[in-house]
């Protein structure tokens, strides 16, 4: 009675498959650190299976890496290793060479990081982990760059994932609602989340024989509304044009870090010195701070009293001070780009001028500033659910 929305799924997979190089797709995971947690679900799997589950318990990821792919292996047992960037802006190959024993599960690794740089050896990142008996998993939420471009078979690993309702989600999800679609190589499909959907020629189904899965992650397949409109997407635009959707962003991305750096001459952007960004680029304000006092989060509180948002700094511990990582991607057109640039422009001559319009931001939205930023460090002040609240307040 749903064979058309499962022909969705299966049709959809078979797309991903091609983008990647993968073998088997699952649309189960919610979001993108969903999926992280399930390719750790899965790398546990792998070692337990060849009984070196309880030697192999590190796992080797790089500091600008996305936080999940720390938090999602170790919230599967996994100890991490975390490699400081060289002056490449990601990890030598020393470093990982240093970093690999028998105790070696796998790496983790997003790449281009948030720095916008590529890896250009990552490909020899995943031969050094290979031949120390680990598997390799692509954070690929930074593919609207690699699109028809570079496929994570080719640089040799075994998982990978995207984020549905980013690369494919025209434009950004902002958060959601999120689907993150796990692909593996075909060695690892047995450990697939449970249902698959799957095809007879006849009929399209759903498979729960699957004894050697990790089981269900979440009750049932990503959200179809996110799925509906990544697949007509990519069906109304076709496998040439997404190709220039990579394009895009590598345009649009570099041509708004010109921009800013012709405007506002505080802003730096550390690594990799003349070296091309891709899709983003993590910009530093640390001179602007010692300047003005304005910091960072100053800022992104300020942006919204213009309308605008898709400001991020980064995820903690900050390596470059006062971060903002911005990445506009395909969805933007020129005049877009420039308003957000003259924001900021804006926002920075403020600074100078009346400081205290930015640090007490926002004025004109919704959104507040909390009292005491620090709070949000400190889980014990803080519930995420009623249950959580009633809990720490001691009712019953």
């Amino acid at each position: 009675t749903v064979q058309g929305i499962l022909q969705m799924y299966y049709e959809f997979e078979e797309i991903l498959k091609e983008i990647s190089g993968m073998d088997k797709f699952s649309l189960h995971p919610q979001g993108g650190a969903h999926a992280v947690y399930t390719a750790a679900s899965i790398m546990r799997a792998y070692h337990r299976d060849r009984g070196e589950l309880d030697k192999r318990r590190e796992i080797i990821s790089a500091a600008f890496t996305h936080p999940c792919d720390h938090a999602a292996p170790a919230t599967a047992g996994f100890r991490l290793i975390i490699l400081p960037p060289s002056e490449n802006g990601y990890p030598s190959i020393e470093a990982v060479k240093a970093a690999v024993s028998e105790r070696t599960a796998g790496m983790f690794i997003t790449n281009p990081e948030d720095t916008g740089i590529y890896n250009t050896e990552i490909d020899q990142f995943v031969k050094i982990v290979h031949d120390a008996g680990g598997l390799c998993f692509y954070d690929q939420a930074n593919a609207n760059v690699l699109l028809g471009i570079a496929r994570a078979r080719e640089a040799g690993f075994d998982m990978c994932h995207f984020n549905i309702h980013k690369t494919f989600g025209t434009p950004h999800g902002c958060s959601g609602p999120g689907l993150g679609a796990l692909g593996v190589r075909d060695y690892l499909a047995k450990y697939l989340p449970f249902p698959t959907v799957e095809y007879d020629g006849e009929k399209y189904y759903l498979d729960f024989d699957r004894p050697e899965s990790v089981g269900k992650i979440r009750q049932f397949q990503g959200p179809a509304g996110v799925l509906v409109r990544a697949y007509a997407w990519i069906r109304a635009i076709g496998q040439e044009y997404l190709k220039e959707v990579s394009e895009i962003s590598t345009i649009n991305h570099n041509y708004l870090q010109k921009k800013l750096q012709e405007l506002i001459p505080e802003i730096d952007v550390p690594y990799a010195p003349g070296r091309r960004r891709l899709e983003e680029a993590r910009y530093c304000w640390q001179k602007l701070f010692e300047a003005t006092g304005v910091s960072t989060t100053d800022i992104m509180r300020r942006v919204g009293d213009f309308g605008l948002q898709h400001y991020w700094t980064s995820h903690h511990p900050w390596v470059v001070p006062e971060p903002m990582t911005l990445e506009p991607c395909e969805s933007y057109g020129k005049e877009d780009l420039d308003e957000y640039a003259a924001v900021l422009k804006h926002i920075r001559d403020e600074a100078y001028s009346d400081p205290e319009v930015v640090k007490n931001a926002p004025h004109k939205c919704a959104s507040h500033k909390l009292a005491d930023e620090s709070a949000l460090d400190d889980p014990k002040r803080w519930a995420t659910t009623w249950r959580a609240y009633v809990k720490k307040r001691g009712r019953t």
